[in-house]
């Protein structure tokens, strides 16, 4: 699951246009509205300069057929879920992966869409209590740069 930490914080509703929940990547469809990021990797070569946000409820969720989400920008610093014990290094670009209906960081970097705590704003790059790390979305994958 994908929070919020800190940076510009902006707010939008949309249409959904299929199943998703809070926390997930979303990004806007062909028919103007929001869908789950899909994480293959055809799926992410597509999805360059796309993603919109951060779901702040489920799909399931819309009230008046919209569903707020969290506008991702450059300077957006998400926390995101990982395996516990994983291992990071700031700067590193790192996949994510859907996983049991939640998105998270994984140690892989076929396609590095998350860069750990990548503005070196701060040395709690990871919370082991929670399992958490620190990170931006890669900017040539968000819709909005700044």
């Amino acid at each position: 699951m994908l929070y919020y930490a800190s940076g510009p914080e902006r707010y939008s509703t949309g249409v959904p246009g299929s199943a998703f929940s809070k926390g997930d990547l979303l990004v806007y469809t062909s028919g103007s509205s929001l869908s789950r990021l899909q994480t293959s990797s055809e799926s992410l070569g597509a999805a360059i300069a796309s993603i919109v946000g951060v779901a702040m409820a489920s799909s399931l969720e819309s009230i008046d057929n919209q569903v707020p989400y969290l506008v991702l920008t450059q300077d957006t610093v998400l926390w995101s879920d990982c395996t516990t014990g994983s291992q990071f290094s700031r700067g590193e670009g790192c996949d994510l992966e859907y996983t049991g209906a939640t998105f998270r960081v994984t140690t892989s970097a076929i396609t590095p869409l998350f860069i750990v705590d990548a503005n070196g704003a701060s040395n709690d790059v990871i919370d082991s209590n929670k399992s958490r790390v620190r990170g931006i979305i890669d900017p040539t994958y968000l819709r909005f740069r700044s």
